[in-house]
């Protein structure tokens, strides 16, 4: 798997929710599976985050491309709307990735377990 299973972020707590907010308004994030996958490849994201309710096939791109140049994966305890609500966003996204490190030691990480099969 490539979503660190000891990573998890509580969508229950506003405070990853209100990260991600400030981060889109920094311009620290790209949004979207295409957005999130072009970020991923230019070297330019340094965290990608999925919601809960992203289809297997979403996981799976997202996964094997961060893997394959070494970005980490979280999964949040959002739905696609909490997220796309939380950043801003019309339309409903099932990713975002982070494209500046310093928003990164903002994020509350908890230690929980979260298995994803694909």
């Amino acid at each position: 798997m490539c979503i660190d299973s000891s990573k998890t972020i509580s969508g229950k707590s506003n405070k990853a929710e209100r990260m991600l907010g400030l981060a889109k308004k920094a311009g620290a994030i790209a949004a979207g599976t295409g957005p999130v996958i072009d970020s991923v490849r230019k070297k330019r994201a340094c965290h990608v985050f999925l919601c809960s309710d992203a289809s297997c096939g979403t996981l799976k791109k997202i996964c094997d491309k961060s893997a394959f140049y070494g970005i980490p994966v979280t999964k949040l305890e959002l739905t696609m709307s909490e997220l796309s609500r939380c950043i801003g966003l019309q339309r409903q996204t099932a990713a975002v990735s982070l494209t500046n490190k310093s928003f990164l030691n903002l994020f509350d990480f908890t230690e929980k377990s979260t298995e994803v099969n694909l």
